[in-house]
This record gives structure tokens, C-alpha cells and sequence, in this order.
């Protein structure tokens, strides 16, 4: 079956798992469920669509793409700002879904690659968000609303991760650290510090004003 217009939400294709392959799961806040993955590569990809607000909502293994006329399994499918992307991993391990006959082929959609030096480039965010996320799925649900809104009032001017604890010394700091976290999940605060070194203590946040009018929800 083959669908010209852009999908609203596809459905992830059930993999056929090979004794060789490696087999990661991990909890998806924005997704709100389990992710099973089969690569260090697509962990990486995940944590790139997870952690960024313009992408609104993604899939793992939405369905068939055509690549250089070769039909193959998109890793992702996100979208964002009005926009849809399939992403493909580039020499990648070739998946193959249980029921390929079940799983939708998609014709005239946008399609991004994802090499190792394009996840490279990016490495230290990747990093930096694979520790950040279990903050979000452990505390999150603890953080109120009133606690999220007091942290947020704190960024009238950039601002390191301890000075925010310090400041709130009557909630309990990994409280505040996953609020200063959420606050980032959510767009509303950006970190250049995590792009280019280790999370810490130091680590300065400050808030953001995104303009995500025609923004690719994809980076080039």
C-alpha cells in the first residue's frame, strides 16, 4: 500500500529481531511509552528528537521510504512546526518488520540522513541528554505545577544549575534539577553549555523565545 499524503501519526513496525542484534529499551517522555531500539545509532537519533521542543512528535520505524529508488525502512518519523520528516541512519543495520506486508510505504515525504559524523558532531548533546532523561521519567511526576513556575520566574538572566538549587533550598534540589530539566524539554530554557561540554553544577540555562514558523523540526 502506498500513501502520497504525509501521515498524521504512524504506527511503529514490529522489528524481526536476529540472534545477533542488540535489543534497547528505554522510557520516552514525550512519546509516553517504551521504546524498543536496535542500535547505539538510533538511541542517539532518539535522544535528538526527544530533546528537541520543535520536534512535537516522533516514531520509531514508521515505515517504507524510497532512498535512491530502494525501498527501506525509515528509522524515525518526526514532526514539527507544521513539517514532516522520515529520518534514515545511514549504514545502519537493515531492519526488517515482522509483517511487511502490514507496514505502509510513503511516497513524496521528506527524508533526512543520519551518518556517524553528523552524530558525532553532535555527541556531547547526545550525552548530555542520555543523563538528563531519566531525571524526567523518574521525577517528573513530582515536580507541581507551582514548583515548575517558581523555577522558571528564576531565569531572568542566565543562570547555572547550582545557582537555581541555592536559590530554592526549601525544595528538594533533585526537584529543582529536574524542573530546570523539564523547563528545557518544554522549550522554554536552552543550555549552549550542553552542546559543547559534560553536564555539572555549572552548567548555565537561560530562557529561550523559539520561532518555530517554518522551522524544520529536523537539524540540517
Amino acid at each position: 500500500m502506498v500513501t502520497t499524503a504525509s501521515p498524521r501519526l504512524p504506527q511503529t513496525a514490529s522489528i524481526k529481531r536476529m540472534p545477533w542484534m542488540r535489543r534497547i529499551q528505554l522510557y520516552s517522555p514525550k512519546a509516553a511509552r517504551m521504546l524498543v531500539l536496535f542500535s547505539y545509532d538510533a538511541v542517539a537519533t532518539w535522544a535528538l528528537a526527544e530533546s528537541s521542543p520543535l520536534v512535537e512528535a516522533f516514531c520509531e520505524y514508521p515505515g517504507f521510504v524510497a532512498l535512491d529508488g530502494v525501498r527501506t525502512l525509515a528509522d524515525f518519523w518526526v514532526r514539527g512546526s507544521g513539517r514532516e520528516q522520515f529520518i534514515k541512519i545511514e549504514d545502519g543495520i537493515e531492519l526488517t518488520p515482522e509483517f511487511p506486508e502490514r507496514v505502509k510505504t510513503y511516497a513524496d515525504v521528506e527524508i533526512s540522513l543520519v551518518g556517524a559524523d553528523w552524530l558525532a558532531h553532535r555527541q556531547v548533546w547526545i550525552d548530555n541528554w542520555l543523563q538528563i532523561n531519566p531525571y524526567l521519567v523518574a521525577n517528573a511526576r513530582f515536580v507541581s505545577p507551582a514548583t515548575l513556575d517558581r523555577v522558571a520566574s528564576l531565569f531572568d538572566e542566565p543562570r547555572p544549575l547550582f545557582d537555581i538549587e541555592h536559590a530554592l533550598r526549601d525544595v528538594d534540589a533533585q526537584l529543582v534539577r529536574t524542573a530546570v530539566f523539564m523547563l528545557m524539554h518544554q522549550g522554554r530554557l536552552v543550555s549552549d553549555d550542553l552542546a559543547v561540554r559534560p553536564l555539572a553544577i555549572t552548567t548555565a540555562f537561560r530562557r529561550n523565545a523559539l520561532h518555530t514558523k517554518d522551522a524544520r523540526p529536523w537539524p540540517a
